[in-house]
């Protein structure tokens, strides 16, 4: 799709907000709800020393609920570079993704793993091996998770508990760490 095409279609350009987002940060309130003039709204954020993630929440045509994650590499240059993305079909408990998280006990823990995807990030992409696959995803988090420690990167986690997540995937997995907001540990899952 070319780039005009995905905005009509999205209502947003995946490209321009995400690396806004990446260069201004997250706003520092988002809209109660979506509609009206708010037909989209950035979720979360994720940098790392070679990739980003960012999410989004927006509305299409008929009022459908969608949540949208995208992964980034930086280019030379510094200019971030859009590589692949996913939407999903929000939950209808997603579509209260913008109030205050819940609990553990009504997510049956302290997090849900959502949809997540492996990219092939080779240079060289048609070439057999090796191959370098980054993966990403968005992850759903209580009230009681403060932090997300991902190697030795701590992110902080926003009010509504989404965060979007990428990392190297490696035939294991990649352990991360949940962090109470005192910085105490409340658990771990592995993201594959």
């Amino acid at each position: 799709m070319r780039p005009v095409d995905r905005a009509e279609y999205l209502g947003y350009t995946p490209a321009t907000e995400s690396r806004r987002l990446i260069a201004h940060g997250l706003p520092k309130e988002l809209p109660e709800t979506l509609g009206g003039r708010h037909r989209f709204t950035p979720l979360s954020l994720y940098v790392g020393d070679r990739l980003a993630a960012t999410a989004f929440a927006r509305l299409d045509g008929v009022g459908l609920f969608w949540l949208d994650v995208w992964l980034l590499s930086p280019k030379r240059g510094g200019r971030w570079h859009l590589r692949t993305g996913g939407t999903v079909a929000a939950d209808p408990d997603d579509e209260s993704v913008l109030r205050p998280r819940p609990g553990c006990t009504a997510l049956d823990g302290h997090a849900h793993t959502g949809q997540s995807a492996r990219f092939n990030a080779s240079p060289v992409p048609w070439l057999r091996r090796p191959y370098r696959w980054v993966g990403y995803g968005i992850v759903r988090l209580s009230a009681e998770v403060g932090v997300v420690r991902l190697g030795e990167r701590d992110v902080m986690v926003p009010e509504h508990g989404l965060q979007a997540l990428a990392w190297q995937a490696g035939g294991t997995g990649v352990e991360v760490d949940l962090l109470g907001h005192r910085g105490e540990h409340l658990s771990a899952l592995t993201l594959r």
